[in-house]
C-alpha cells in the first residue's frame, strides 16, 4: 500500500541520499543538539559561579521570549532567502555560545551569549523546516518526517555529549565549530541546488 509505513521509510531514505537533503540533515541535527548540550551543562556551571535552583531557572526562562524570533524568518527570507536566514541563524547561535566560551566565569557575558544563541536556534529551525519542505516536494510528507527525525537524533546526542565534555568552555567552543559547520552545509545545500536549475 502506498501509505504503508514501510512505504514511509523508503521515501525517506531516498530523499536522504539526495546530496541537498544530506547536507541539510548534517546542518540540521546540530540545532536541537547544541540547545540541549548547551543547556544541560549550563545549570551545574551556574551553581559553581554560586547560583542556586531557582536562580538556574530564571535564567534558563530568560530565553523563552526570544522563541518568538522565529515568527521573523519568512519577512527575513524575503530579504536573503531562505537559506540565508538559516545561515544567519546558525552564526548567531555560533556567536552567542562562543560569547559563553569566552565570558564563562561571567554571569553578565553567560546571559548574554545565551540569549544570543537562542534567537539563532528559534530563527534557525523555521527557516530549515521550509527548505526541507521546498527539497522535498512533491513528497513533502516524508520530508518533514526526515526533519522531525533528524532533530530529535540531535537532542538525544545533545545530553551525552554534555555529559561526555566536562569543561564547560571547551564544550562551547566545540559546539561554535559545529554551528559554523552546519552553515557551510547550507551554503553547500544552496549552491547544489543552484548547479541543477
Amino acid at each position: 500500500l502506498h501509505g504503508h509505513l514501510g512505504h514511509r521509510f523508503a521515501a525517506m531514505a531516498r530523499l536522504l541520499a539526495r546530496p541537498t537533503i544530506l547536507l541539510l540533515s548534517c546542518a540540521h541535527i546540530t540545532l536541537l543538539l547544541s540547545f540541549v548540550a548547551m543547556y544541560t551543562a549550563l545549570g551545574p556551571h551556574l551553581q559553581t559561579l554560586g547560583l542556586d535552583g531557582s536562580q538556574v531557572l530564571l535564567l534558563r526562562l530568560a530565553g523563552l521570549p526570544l522563541m518568538f524570533v522565529a515568527l521573523l524568518a519568512g519577512p527575513l527570507a524575503a530579504r536573503i532567502r531562505m537559506s540565508g536566514v538559516a545561515c544567519a541563524g546558525f552564526m548567531l547561535a555560533a556567536a552567542g555560545v562562543a560569547l559563553e566560551a569566552a565570558l564563562s566565569q561571567h554571569l553578565p557575558g553567560i546571559v548574554a551569549g545565551s540569549l544570543i544563541f537562542v534567537t539563532g536556534v528559534a530563527l534557525a529551525i523555521p527557516a530549515m523546516i521550509v527548505l526541507y519542505g521546498t527539497l522535498a516536494a512533491p513528497d513533502r510528507a516524508a520530508g518533514m518526517a526526515l526533519n522531525g527525525f533528524v532533530l530529535f537524533i540531535g537532542a538525544s546526542i545533545g545530553p551525552v555529549l554534555a555529559g561526555r565534555v566536562a569543561d564547560f568552555r571547551l564544550l562551547l567552543m566545540g559546539l561554535a565549530v559545529v554551528l559554523l559547520g552546519a552553515v557551510g552545509c547550507v551554503v553547500g545545500s544552496a549552491r547544489a541546488i543552484q548547479r541543477s536549475e
